[in-house]
């Protein structure tokens, strides 16, 4: 495992040892409803979700039942057109982790994930729910989970043949410039072991937690094994089961091995959603605690894990009451807890920061102007802290900076969006071993401490 920088401390790092900031959103709800599982994505949206949001990762969906829709036959035709996708996110210097999804298991069930092959139902009756989520208590579809995750067992195939998909993947796609890495599985239910109660109260000695602890800690060793015997160097993002994490509960997932020489290269990746904030559509943040059991289970995890952090999923209707709020407050625990995150989703309209008018053309909703802003992007050294002021528009980043780092510290600055009259910087002298350069045309700040020891505390704030 990689050594802390403080306890529980944890970072992604580039391949020039820069601590990496990962921050985007996922790419796309609209890939489950088609036909041949691929976004509507066009270049230019590549583009403006770099250049004019300051986004540079994504978390990109890809499904097994579009890689194998037969058994060890993978789809090398799907693969041709999520690489041309993925050529897009390389020529605009967007970071892409693949992202294996599933919803309620297949498609067969509502949603998305699994080939009709790969199911395994004990031939249970499944009468659909329209709460698509509420799915997942159906019989049939736990029987489907509790069969996937029995390993060893009567149907150990369903683990092999995944583990097999994900290497046909990695094959491809581990030396495209743009991949960073792999998300095993998206929030994959417990099956039979999964109580609506643990949502909102999950006990240690409880169900959840002993599938934690044993089948899903032995599943994601086996697939990140997996993986290693492909690829040695790339990053692979783990979650814990689906619905309680999100909305602020512990997981119990035992602390993973990477048999990689060097370093561990595994991140932690759960979601957030307040089941309260969704069920009423409207934040109260008197009753709903989510973000402050979010934050403190969190760190437990991954300190226990010793893994670093990224909030894989969140979003909501920014129409909600007090959502404004709720979206400040979350993205001010990101800042305080130094995480990346990926919104859900880059899709038009519903959740989401952007929408077509009636002439075709995209416009900004209001949720953009709090989604998009200054953070850091690489860091030559150690970050301490780092946070973001809207009301009074002022960053500021504390650094301990690695003294042999020829690269530079890369500070996103929306300047057009939040400094039209100016910007000015603080805490960064020649004199005292740092200096700076700004590029108006990618609103990238760059920070140069070679041969610096002391700490670095820079300020952004507006000009006077």
């Amino acid at each position: 495992m990689q050594e802390p920088v403080e306890e529980g401390t944890y970072f992604v790092r580039d391949d020039d040892g820069r601590v990496l900031i990962l921050r985007g959103m996922n790419i796309m709800s609209s890939s489950k409803g088609h036909p041949e599982r691929l976004p509507d994505l066009e270049e230019q949206d590549v583009e403006r979700y770099a250049q004019k949001w300051g986004f540079n990762v994504v978390r990109y969906l890809i499904f097994w039942d579009a890689i194998e829709p037969s058994p060890e036959q993978y789809d090398t035709a799907y693969f041709d057109k999520t690489e041309e996708r993925l050529d897009w996110f390389a020529d605009h210097g967007v970071y892409v982790i693949l992202d294996m999804h599933q919803d309620v298991y297949a498609e067969r069930f509502c949603c998305d994930g699994a080939p009709l092959w790969a199911i395994e139902d004990d031939d249970l009756p499944f009468d659909q729910n329209p709460v698509w989520s509420l799915n997942y208590f159906a019989p049939a579809v736990q029987a489907a989970f509790d069969n996937f995750f029995d390993y060893p067992g009567e149907h150990s195939r369903l683990q092999d043949h995944f583990a097999g998909a994900w290497a046909a993947v990695v094959e491809r796609f581990k030396d495209h410039p743009a991949v960073l890495g792999y998300d095993i599985l998206n929030e994959p239910s417990p099956g039979s072991a999964y109580h609506a109660r643990d949502i909102t109260i999950t006990p240690d000695d409880g169900e959840a937690a002993e599938f934690d602890r044993t089948l899903f800690t032995e599943f994601y060793e086996r697939m990140i094994a997996a993986i290693r015997e492909v690829d040695q160097d790339g990053w692979i993002f783990y979650e814990p089961r689906v619905a309680a994490p999100a909305n602020g509960q512990r997981s119990f997932i035992l602390e993973l091995d990477d048999p990689r020489d060097g370093d561990a290269r595994i991140v932690y990746s759960p979601h957030l959603y307040s089941v309260q904030f969704e069920f009423n559509q409207a934040y109260n943040p008197a009753t709903d605690a989510t973000l402050e059991h979010w934050e403190a289970n969190r760190n437990i995890e991954t300190a226990e894990q010793k893994a670093p952090l990224l909030l894989g999923e969140w979003g909501f209707d920014p129409d909600w009451p007090n959502a404004d709020l709720f979206m400040r407050e979350l993205l001010d625990m990101s800042d305080r807890m130094m995480l990346g995150w990926t919104y859900w989703s880059y899709d038009p309209g519903g959740w989401g920061i952007w929408e077509r008018n009636e002439e075709g053309e995209v416009v900004e909703r209001d949720n953009a102007n709090a989604l998009v802003r200054p953070y850091p992007q690489r860091v030559a050294g150690i970050p301490r802290s780092f946070s973001y002021n809207p009301d009074a528009r002022t960053f500021e980043l504390a650094f301990d900076p690695s003294p042999s780092a020829t690269l530079p510290t890369e500070i996103y600055v929306p300047a057009t969006r939040h400094y039209r009259d100016g910007w000015s910087l603080t805490g960064c002298d020649e004199v005292d071993g740092c200096s700076s350069t700004w590029n108006a045309d990618t609103e990238m700040l760059e920070i140069f401490t070679l041969n610096r020891t002391a700490r670095v505390d820079l300020r952004i704030a507006p000009s006077p």
